[in-house]
């Protein structure tokens, strides 16, 4: 195990600023995910610990040791790309001894490594098959075997499972989480894929241009978005323009959203005083409408719906403008609403309220 520390990262192409001074320290045998869209910075910042790339300024740490400077193949790296990067010449064997071979070791401690490194990733049968034969599932277990078996100090993951359907990516994350979790290495992964990030990492770095726009475990940054970009990237959010009205009496801050007044959480002060009401989907109520709304309600309209067994999907749009997203679960998704339905929509004081700037 080793823990990662990384100090004002900076990394610039030209007039080009592509990471813009990271800093972060992640913890012995933690599973840590960069999160974010294409061209946020997540896989330079990899290939930035994994030597690949030097930063422009800034150090990488691993442990009590500077390796800004230190070669990739003397960090102790291990690495899964999402093109597998396997050898198509030498077997499944061979490509996760590869790594064991070039640092010399034994024959028989080869032998045992490899062979427990194969059962561990469900291959073990599969050893001199050649990698061609293998579906892109098992060649990813390939990779990973191969990356975990020279014992690295720090594991880095790029994309791994982008490149799988929906099953194996279900089934390969899994996989991926029990080994990290039994070996406690060290790890970085890098995803665009929320539902990933959310059910793998101890901890998740939401980035955005260059910076980490927020970080914390995966229910904290669910929960309790600090701005509008991680609410609307990490889950499904209904975002609606709010002006803040104050509180009574220390209680839950309060705001104006299409004409109702909302009953929430600030998350941090907007400097132009323009706010975003944040509500996730499950967080809303719905009903047929009967009767003018009341606080903390609007009128709308079904404009569409799924069903989806356990779960109904109601995408609205309000009276007063913009349209909201409801999902409602278990003998709730079946309510008797319809496309065309007139509806209300209740805002069950679940309301974050965060600085419209911060999209």
């Amino acid at each position: 195990m080793t823990e990662l520390r990384l100090d004002g990262i900076r990394k610039s192409y030209g007039d080009v600023e592509v990471l813009k001074g990271i800093s972060r320290q992640i913890p012995n045998g933690a599973f840590f995910t960069l999160l974010g869209p294409s061209g946020c910075g997540k896989t330079t910042l990899l290939r930035v610990v994994a030597g690949f790339v030097r930063p422009t300024a800034g150090s990488v740490h691993f442990a009590s040791e500077d390796v800004t400077d230190v070669a990739p193949h003397r960090r102790e790296i291990g690495m899964v790309f999402q093109d597998y990067a396997l050898f198509p010449d030498k077997t499944v064997f061979e490509n996760v001894a590869y790594g064991l071979r070039a640092r010399g070791r034994p024959r028989e401690e080869i032998k045992r490594k490899v062979g427990e490194y194969l059962e561990r990733v469900g291959l073990g049968s599969l050893g001199d098959r050649s990698p061609t034969a293998l579906s892109g599932g098992q060649r990813q277990r390939v990779a990973l075997a191969r990356a975990l078996v020279i014992g690295p100090r720090v594991l880095l993951m790029d994309e791994p499972l982008s490149n799988l359907d929906a099953a194996l990516r279900v089934q390969m994350r899994d996989v991926i989480r029990s080994l990290q979790i039994e070996t406690r290495t060290t790890t970085i992964f890098v995803t665009h894929d929320q539902e990933e990030a959310l059910a793998m990492s101890d901890q998740v770095a939401v980035m955005k241009n260059g910076r980490i726009d927020q970080c914390g475990a995966p229910d904290d940054v669910y929960r309790n978005p600090q701005t509008a970009y991680v609410a609307g990237f990490v889950g499904s959010s209904n975002l609606l323009p709010a002006r803040p009205v104050g509180n009574g009496s220390g209680g839950p801050d309060r705001f104006d959203v299409n004409g109702t007044l909302v009953s929430g959480r600030k998350m941090s002060d907007a400097e132009d005083g323009r706010y975003l009401a944040v509500a996730r989907p499950e967080n809303l109520g719905i009903r047929g409408a009967s009767g003018a709304p009341g606080e903390g309600e609007l009128a709308g309209r079904i404009k569409s719906l799924q069903f989806q067994g356990y779960r109904t999907s109601y995408a609205v749009t309000l009276d007063g403008g913009g349209d909201v997203n409801v999902e409602t679960f278990g003998e709730l998704a079946v309510a008797p609403l319809a496309r065309g339905d007139e509806v209300i929509i209740s805002f069950n004081g679940n309301c974050l309220f965060v600085p419209e700037a911060s999209r």
